[in-house]
């Protein structure tokens, strides 16, 4: 599951700088892991899934919050790496139909 670290840092993020900044702040390290590793996107989004999953078990309402904020980055993180052709469509992300 997800460390007790990353919950408690997320959560104080979000308390500090809002949805807006906690956005920011994932898409850019979203960004700079890209250069590390192959599917950041990919990997936020799966944070996503069990922050929801956390969600439904606690009942708090923060959790859901960050899920939802992950997942936006998510879809971000991976049209702008769409963009810059590092990445291979993946049908759990969000395509323009043309």
């Amino acid at each position: 599951m997800i460390p007790q670290e990353t919950i408690n840092n997320y959560i104080s993020i979000l308390q500090n700088r809002g949805q807006a900044g906690f956005y920011k702040k994932i898409v850019g390290e979203g960004i700079i892991k890209s250069l590390d590793i192959p599917h950041p996107d990919i990997e936020i989004l799966n944070l996503s899934d069990n922050f929801f999953i956390l969600y439904r078990r606690s009942g708090d309402y923060n959790y859901f919050l960050i899920g939802k904020v992950l997942r936006r980055s998510a879809h971000t993180i991976y049209r702008q790496l769409l963009k810059l052709k590092n990445a291979e469509i993946n049908i759990r992300f969000l395509n323009v139909v043309k």
